[in-house]
């Protein structure tokens, strides 16, 4: 397993390990005790950062990684646990999204999250897509920090970050407020913007850590998708999932490297920046985990292959 230096003083992997769907209702269903073997099998291959929300499967996330920390006790000090605060619980097949950034709130989260988690410090403490007037109101996230600060003085948490609406939005983070070391965002082949518009090069000039979510855009770049019963991608069209399918093709092309899956091609992508410590694709499936840690044995991507990656992203309209 590759490590990466980051604004922590614990090592996490490279290739983390998003618990979405282990809250059963927004991937599909799926059991205790295959979530339980999944990350049971992670962890021995070296995957050490777990990344989770107390709205996944309004907590059923969290509540099965704590089964699995207590029933693994003796790792919890070489694991790198991330949770989120600040939203509701909504529906995975709706757009709309309920937040509540109220200092008590968030206070009876973060304890509920630590009850759930079974354990009595969280690693990272992450506000969950807080709306731009949430990050614009200095007031507030003043009053947030000040919270996390008391928080962090009594050991229950270690590190402060947010997992942001839109790559644009850690620009404000990044500017404005210097206590957050970690950033959650979206990037992938067929999402650039955090390239684009300056952010990646910026959370490096501040050593911001950043955590690089949907690199597969949501499995679309392996080809292997198949929709089930409980599953939010339901709620993009059709056309939606073809434009995505299709530039798993056309980025394959342009890299035309022999024995390298269009898993390992994306993975490569979204962790070539040295300001991304880590990447979090949802693994659901033994499987998934081994075809996903190919690409830490994969030769790296070399600038000339990047630009042509960034120039295909950019003929293309990626979202309608």
């Amino acid at each position: 397993m590759i490590f990466k230096k980051n604004s922590s003083k614990k090592k996490i992997s490279t290739l983390g390990f998003g618990s979405w769907g282990l809250g059963s209702d927004s991937y599909g269903h799926i059991n205790k005790n295959e979530s339980l073997k999944i990350l049971n099998f992670a962890t021995k291959k070296g995957i050490n950062f777990i990344d989770t929300s107390n709205v996944y499967g309004k907590g059923l996330a969290e509540e099965r990684i704590g089964e699995f920390l207590s029933k693994n006790f003796l790792l919890r000090p070489k694991l790198f646990i991330a949770t989120k605060c600040g939203m509701l619980n909504n529906s995975s097949l709706s757009f709309s999204e309920k937040h509540n950034f109220n200092i008590n709130n968030i206070e009876r989260s973060i304890k509920k999250s630590l009850i759930r988690l079974r354990i009595n410090y969280i690693d990272l403490i992450q506000l969950h897509s807080p709306p731009i007037k949430i990050l614009k109101n200095k007031k507030k996230i003043n009053q947030i920090l000040k919270l996390f600060t008391k928080l962090k003085k009594i050991g229950v948490v270690k590190n402060f970050g947010v997992s942001v609406k839109s790559p644009q939005d850690a620009l404000i983070i990044i500017k404005k407020y210097k206590q957050f070391n970690f950033i959650q965002l979206n990037f992938s082949l067929v999402d650039q913007r955090a390239l684009e518009y300056g952010v990646l090069d910026a959370a490096y000039k501040n050593k911001v850590s950043i955590i690089a979510r949907t690199p597969l855009a949501f499995g679309y770049l392996t080809g292997k998708v198949r929709v089930k019963k409980n599953d939010h991608r339901k709620k993009w069209s059709i056309k939606q999932a073809n434009i995505w399918t299709k530039g798993r093709l056309k980025f394959s092309r342009a890299i035309n490297r022999k024995k390298l899956s269009p898993t390992s091609l994306a993975l490569l992508f979204a962790t070539y920046h040295p300001a991304i410590k880590t990447v979090i694709p949802g693994m659901m499936k033994i499987k998934q985990v081994k075809d996903n840690l190919k690409f830490l044995k994969t030769k790296k991507l070399e600038k000339k292959e990047i630009k042509k990656l960034f120039h295909i992203y950019k003929g293309n309209k990626w979202r309608i």
